[in-house]
């Protein structure tokens, strides 16, 4: 009986694919014929289905669509768990691990530079020299320029210069 209603492409069984145009016809004529005419069967499964149904709002991944792998179940539990190892290793580390770093109050022994005047033509080269003779001299005058924001070698005489100490 349900031949003579529906067409030959929606019967079940058909190897027609189904478009949407052959959809919106199954729906037309399923609606249109009436009970008697269709299957016992296709009146339970529509029950079933209307039954099984949850109304729009309710919470539960039957009605969402999404399922989770085991894979992401695996990471939905282990990313926390990772997190709060990892959390707890940083609080252990802060906070039974000897310090490094120990303020102290003594003073220091010796000063960094010292104050040098210079004399009546004594050249740059010659107070590098002097100030400590075991380094370059090249690399004191270097020195002794940044110290003081020296832009050039010449000097004058009765000038106060930082040199580097021994």
């Amino acid at each position: 009986m349900t031949a003579l209603i529906m067409p030959r492409s929606l019967r079940r069984g058909a190897a027609a694919p189904v478009s949407r145009l052959s959809r919106a016809a199954r729906r037309a004529a399923t609606v249109a014929a009436p009970a008697a005419t269709r299957g016992a069967s296709t009146v339970r499964a529509a029950g079933a289905s209307a039954r099984g149904r949850r109304p729009e709002g309710a919470s539960g991944s039957a009605g969402s669509g999404v399922h989770l792998t085991r894979r992401g179940r695996f990471l939905l539990m282990g990313l926390p768990f990772v997190t709060g190892a990892a959390a707890l290793l940083v609080v252990a580390a802060v906070f039974l691990l000897p310090a490094t770093v120990k303020a102290s109050t003594d003073s220091v022994a010796e000063p960094v530079t010292r104050s040098v005047t210079v004399q009546a033509n004594q050249t740059l080269w010659e107070i590098a020299a002097s100030s400590e003779p075991q380094r370059d001299t090249r690399e004191v005058m270097s020195d002794i320029a940044e110290l003081n924001g020296l832009s050039s070698p010449s000097l004058m005489a009765g000038q106060v210069l930082e040199v580097p100490a021994r």
